[in-house]
């Protein structure tokens, strides 16, 4: 049995091999065919170039939205440091605050405040020989 006859066959036809209408149905099939797979083809082309477009420009676009060294080298970080110092004589936390506290802070007395904290200072009294911690902030 060829293929010509299994068409024929499934479609209901009645179509003998001289009347001439066999070739219109096996002709229009390959055309449709052909037809479809060009319209398949050049979908899955676009697609395809649709997402490389996209992975482009995101790559693109995205590389200058975000960097984590964009501002490191233009602004100078300020840190706190901790120095430990030795009291002599007629020595006063007011003193000690006059020389090393820097802008970072509102007020002397906030400044007293913290070196009596960091320490473990109940009074604003210090003895001769005594070591304190003092903070201050500078550039890195």
């Amino acid at each position: 049995m060829n293929t010509k006859r299994i068409y024929k066959e499934s479609i209901g036809g009645n179509i003998s091999k001289g009347s001439g209408r066999e070739g219109n149905y096996t002709g229009y099939n390959r055309a449709s065919n052909r037809r479809k797979r060009s319209v398949h083809v050049k979908k899955l082309f676009v697609g395809i170039l649709s997402l490389f477009m996209i992975f482009g420009l995101s790559a693109f676009y995205g590389s200058g939205l975000v960097s984590a060294h964009d501002n490191a080298k233009d602004d100078p970080v300020r840190c706190k440091y901790y120095k430990s110092i030795q009291i002599h004589s007629g020595d006063t936390l007011w003193n000690i605050a006059e020389e090393y506290m820097t802008e970072d802070y509102e007020s002397v007395s906030e400044y007293i405040t913290e070196v009596k904290k960091i320490n473990k200072l109940s009074s604003d009294q210090i003895q001769d020989s005594q070591y304190l911690t003092v903070p201050y902030y500078d550039y890195r």
